[in-house]
């Protein structure tokens, strides 16, 4: 399940910037050489934006490729490493559920009704990157905290 949500995800963001660089160079091209400035590039530009970054987020975080601070959690000693790392997890399950998926449901139903101005877009779609992230970051939590308990139960000596 992990090597498709990361397939898909990857392939997401990837296409996503793609889609972004050629915008981009529309945009350029249409304000300096044709003199008359594309209206809908720099809306889509940063909504997509917004999309890319969250995706992108999760997936770093799915891949332990965020930034991280570990200043603290190398000064604990190695038999309490395992508890530093679960807390930290609590932490972030914490954040995910407040913030994005809780915070994010209600800008997603906030939003509904509203339109962008240059796309004619509906806004709630925007908002809807928070619970797709939400719910991305969410499913890779809950693989770090299976992958941080089964490592310790390998290390740990049975009696």
């Amino acid at each position: 399940m992990r090597k498709i949500v990361d397939r898909v995800t990857a392939f997401l963001t990837c296409s996503l910037m793609i889609v972004m660089v050629l915008v981009a160079c529309w945009q350029v091209f249409t304000r300096f050489v044709l003199n008359a400035p594309s209206t809908v590039s720099e809306e889509f530009l940063r909504y997509a934006l917004i999309w890319l970054t969250m995706i992108g987020s999760a997936y770093a975080y799915g891949k332990k490729k965020h930034l991280a601070v570990v200043f603290l959690a190398r000064k604990v000693p190695g038999k309490y490493q395992l508890y530093v790392r679960l807390l930290v997890d609590a932490l972030v399950l914490l954040f995910i559920v407040v913030i994005l998926l809780f915070g994010g449901t209600k800008a997603y139903s906030n939003a509904i009704g509203q339109v962008s101005s240059a796309l004619g877009m509906p806004m709630q779609y925007l908002y809807l990157s928070l619970i797709v992230a939400g719910v991305l970051f969410l499913f890779y939590s809950m693989l770090h905290i299976k992958e941080n308990l089964t490592s310790h139960k390998k290390v740990t000596p049975t009696d």
